[in-house]
């Protein structure tokens, strides 16, 4: 049997697809087609926080999926609506970077672009922590594929000093070679669940034993453990697309540790917290029942700091559903 894996027709979507692929056909045995869906994120134009936010990246591939047209979706985690999609479950392959990385002319970083340089991107989140980190750059909305946004700042016609993109977008399609500056988490917190990718299946897969053990092996249990605790943040802030929230886990010594950022989009203020947990059943590799409730509930005490702490008078924290 074939497995159809459904996928954005991005070079960035169908190149990441494509991978999860390769791994299936070498875990299962089976032949593997890419079948391109469109989203509303292809089609609407305009800034992301204004095209409904929530699922935009998302909803057509799901449908595609529920519908039967396709075996397997793939999706950028943090495009990923919080909330479970009834017949639905996912499984996380291992986290790519999950950094933001700057992509500037001549070589430059964060800390030596000129005073007034214009910074591109199209993510709150980013503009908000730039502009925290940098107040005298100029932040411009921008979209686009990879391709486009990198020829704003390093093309001929270039009339932006630099762009930021995710790094794990620029590793999968080959062009580390244009990053200048690897964003550390203290400079620009990552969106939740960045770097991963989420793999989508109906819950009648698992009545297929060779699919469902292909689907275990694919899962990494750190991956799926992290961006638990982060998805966690953003659904008890209830946070959409136009919020400039930040999160990212580290598991290190038994330990999880969640930092998280809330911001104002012009940079004039921000709220902080940190947090940490200790796994349950610390003997065993998997991300478990136990070990994902502790993630889960990290996540939500982090929230609850920043709600504690003012954040939800910086940003539209309740927005209609959430989104990563």
């Amino acid at each position: 049997m074939t497995i159809r894996v459904g996928t954005r027709g991005s070079t960035l979507a169908t190149t990441q697809s494509g991978h999860v692929g390769d791994r299936l056909a070498e875990l299962t045995g089976r032949a593997v087609e890419l079948v391109r869906v469109r989203t509303d994120g292809d089609v609407l134009t305009g800034p992301l926080s204004q095209m409904g936010g929530t699922g935009v990246f998302v909803t057509a591939i799901r449908q595609a999926l529920l519908d039967g047209r396709c075996d397997v979706a793939v999706h950028s985690l943090k495009d990923l609506p919080t909330t479970p999609a009834p017949g639905l479950r996912i499984v996380t392959p291992r986290r790519a970077d999950p950094s933001d990385a700057l992509c500037a002319r001549d070589g430059l970083t964060l800390a030596t672009l000129p005073a007034g340089a214009r910074v591109g991107t199209g993510s709150p989140r980013r503009a908000a922590q730039l502009r925290l980190a940098r107040p005298d750059l100029e932040i411009v909305d921008i979209r686009g594929n990879v391709d486009t946004r990198l020829a704003r700042a390093l093309g001929p016609e270039a009339d932006l000093d630099a762009v930021v993109l995710a790094a794990s977008g620029l590793g999968r399609i080959g062009r580390e070679d244009a990053i200048t500056d690897l964003l550390a988490p203290d400079v620009v917190l990552p969106a939740p669940g960045q770097g991963a990718l989420a793999v989508e299946v109906r819950d009648d897969a698992l009545d297929d034993a060779g699919f469902a053990a292909a689907l275990g092996a694919l899962d990494d249990a750190t991956t799926h453990l992290a961006v638990t605790a982060e998805r966690a943040l953003l659904r008890r802030l209830e946070a959409g697309c136009s919020a400039p929230v930040g999160a990212f886990a580290e598991i290190s010594g038994g330990r999880m540790t969640l930092r998280a950022v809330v911001a104002r989009v012009d940079g004039t203020d921000s709220r902080r917290a940190q947090a940490a947990t200790a796994l349950a059943g610390l003997d065993r590799p998997d991300a478990g029942p136990d070990r994902l409730a502790a993630a889960d509930a990290l996540g939500v005490r982090v929230a609850d700091e920043l709600l504690a702490a003012g954040a939800a008078g910086l940003a539209p924290l309740r927005e209609s559903g959430a989104r990563a």
